[in-house]
């Protein structure tokens, strides 16, 4: 298990510290809604090898939650469409909407995650990592291998967790995360506490 955390540490690390981001060329557009909800889309075909598993850039989905006014978000906000086309990203922002401060304060009481941005990793619908500030996007294949190799996902809150999904507990709070981010629906946060803390 300490072999795994290193090992996901030093992919993190190596991904915060390198700075290459490059461009897919695709064609952009984006939506907004009036819930505060920006989609925006693009079209990227390619694929990495990473430790057997073949990532298909296309199906990797971002959901961030953040504020306009923080430039760690908006820098967020520039990688990864640069990165994975502007389809890749789906953001919430926080000021001015109480509904997404509300998820957001949800996150952060099942979490930890005290800041922004809040990003959660999708790659075929399935949610990979949840992961909190600013990181490398390209190591993203990398950390979405790491998480398919030991079959859950991974939390990047100052330490890095791995929620197996073998285990209850862990499944629990996994789904809690997918509506979360994914769906952008509200939690029983109390009943899931309870549940994971009970024995």
């Amino acid at each position: 298990m300490k072999r795994l955390a290193m090992v996901l540490l030093l992919v993190f690390l190596i991904g915060v510290a390198s700075g290459c981001v490059g461009s897919n060329g695709g064609t952009t557009s984006t939506k907004s809604s009036p819930a505060g909800t920006t989609t925006t889309t693009a079209s990227v075909a390619k694929f990495v090898e990473v430790k057997g598993y073949r990532i298909y850039l296309d199906r990797i989905h971002f959901y961030m939650y953040g504020m306009k006014t923080c430039p760690h978000c908006r820098r967020m906000h520039e990688l990864i469409p640069e990165k994975f086309g502007s389809e890749a990203l789906t953001y919430y922002e926080l000021v001015d909407n109480e509904t997404n401060q509300k998820l957001l304060g949800q996150i952060a009481r099942l979490t930890g995650i005290t800041g922004v941005p809040a990003i959660a990793i999708t790659y075929n619908g399935t949610l990979y990592a949840v992961i909190e500030g600013e990181f490398n996007v390209s190591a993203t294949p990398e950390i979405i291998a790491a998480a398919m190799q030991n079959n859950g996902t991974l939390l990047f809150v100052g330490k890095t967790y791995l929620l197996p999904r073998k285990d209850e507990k862990s499944k629990l709070l996994i789904n809690a995360l997918y509506r979360l981010f994914v769906r952008h629906e509200p939690v029983d946060v109390q009943k899931i506490l309870s549940e994971l803390n009970s024995s």
